[in-house]
């Protein structure tokens, strides 16, 4: 599996600065772009994703300042690590370019010789805060789906338990006879009892669960459609690896493209997909991913696994149809609450979903984003332009913990994601 080589932005006015970083940077194994001054750079960082930019602070049309300010109010590259260059030790600068967001800073003349081990250590740290942030965010995730499933619990609870009290009535008022020994009596009425009982804490249980968000609120912004596909697959990659599951990519998506989307619910969407896949596949078996622009210009991401056949009932409920089997099978896992979060994040995008059974077995599930959401956009309206990505996962979370579409048997909820630890080859 080949690892993706970090790619860096270099933005300085200076082109002998500039070129020299360069050539050292991709003898070292990285992805290098340049910007000749700030105006170029602030339009680079604001469409591409790079894992670290290091920025000269004094540049024409905007200064380092101002590129970093722009970089950590919005965008793709909102937590990346930042490296300032500066043309002589000055104090009040390099202060003010930590408070704008530096992670670190450099001075010219350059050395040469540190220059690249030093940016190796930056961007080793920057990887970890990644790996950091984004378990925090899974766990803020997955703490808010739990009132979702308490509540899922409760409702399929609540109709056995009222099935116990009617029963427990009829024997009570010997409907069919007269209950032998008498004492008998006064057990069937504990009985029903205590079904009340547990029918009222289950009750509580699901008001417990409700919260006043009940809409997902969407913080648009301009995604790369590949890079977000390829990122969910990474981030999956150790779960696959411990599964023994053969991860296969074929992804047909323009570098350049441009998704309107929130970023945080669509990688949710992908993953949830992907996840749900590799947990249902057999050990050894293996899991397909094809993403592609389709001739409508529309978005289109399908998984295919060869695991337990989708029940009818699901298949119904997710393609809107009516289902032919009216059996309930008792499975010891299950793939409702994946497909119906991705689902759900899917048409809070003005898309949808839908999921077939293939006559040789396999499972596909298709999600597709409409070709509005494919073309790029000059400005893009955010409902909350500077949202810290854990705070998106927790809204995400607890919006969903209130969809009434989500429906989980007692198997595992979806399980915290790896960051990224490189790219899925095909």
């Amino acid at each position: 599996m080949k690892r993706k080589a970090p790619h860096i932005l270099v933005a300085d006015d200076d082109p002998i600065y500039r070129d020299v970083a360069t050539e050292a940077l991709e003898r070292a194994g990285h992805k290098v772009s340049q910007a000749n001054d700030g105006g170029e750079a602030m339009a680079m960082l604001a469409v591409q994703g790079f894992d670290a930019a290091i920025i000269d602070l004094s540049m024409p049309v905007a200064d380092g300042l101002q590129v970093i300010a722009a970089l950590r109010a919005a965008g793709p590259n909102i937590h990346i690590p930042v490296i300032v260059i500066t043309g002589h030790d000055d104090a009040v600068a390099v202060e003010r370019a930590y408070i704008a967001g530096a992670t670190s800073f450099l001075t010219k003349p350059l050395n040469w010789i540190l220059f690249t081990p030093h940016v190796e250590f930056v961007l080793r740290s920057g990887r970890a805060e990644t790996e950091l942030r984004e378990a925090s965010a899974a766990a803020a995730f997955l703490s808010d789906l739990k009132s979702q499933m308490m509540t899922a619990l409760a409702n399929e609870f609540q109709a056995p338990i009222k099935s116990i009290a009617s029963f427990s009535q009829l024997i009570n008022k010997e409907v069919y006879g007269p209950i032998e020994p008498a004492s008998y009596r006064e057990l069937t009425a504990d009985i029903g009892k205590s079904a009340h009982q547990l029918n009222a804490a289950l009750l509580k249980l699901m008001d417990f669960g409700r919260t006043l968000t009940e809409q997902l609120s969407i913080d648009e912004q301009q995604v790369n459609a590949r890079e977000t596909v390829l990122d969910a697959l990474a981030a999956l990659e150790i779960k696959a690896a411990r599964r023994e599951i053969t991860l296969k990519s074929e992804v047909e998506v323009p570098q350049e493209l441009t998704l309107v989307a929130d970023p945080a619910l669509l990688s949710q969407a992908l993953r949830s997909m992907i996840d749900n896949a590799i947990r249902l596949s057999p050990r050894g078996g293996n899991v397909e991913l094809r993403a592609a622009i389709d001739a409508d210009g529309q978005f289109n991401v399908w998984i295919k696994d060869n695991g337990p056949p989708v029940p009818a009932g699901l298949l119904a409920e997710i393609n809107g149809t009516v289902a032919t089997n009216k059996g309930f099978a008792v499975q010891p896992e299950t793939r409702d609450v994946g497909i119906k979060i991705a689902k759900i994040l899917a048409e809070a995008h003005q898309g949808s979903m839908n999921v077939r059974c293939e006559p040789n077995g396999t499972n596909v599930v298709r999600l597709n984003l409409p070709r509005e959401r494919t073309v790029a956009r000059t400005t893009v309206a955010t409902s909350v332009a500077k949202a810290d990505l854990v705070d998106r996962y927790a809204a995400i979370g607890e919006a969903l913990a209130q969809d009434p579409r989500i429906r989980t048997a007692s198997g595992p909820l979806p399980t915290n994601w790896p960051a990224p630890a490189g790219r899925v080859q095909s």
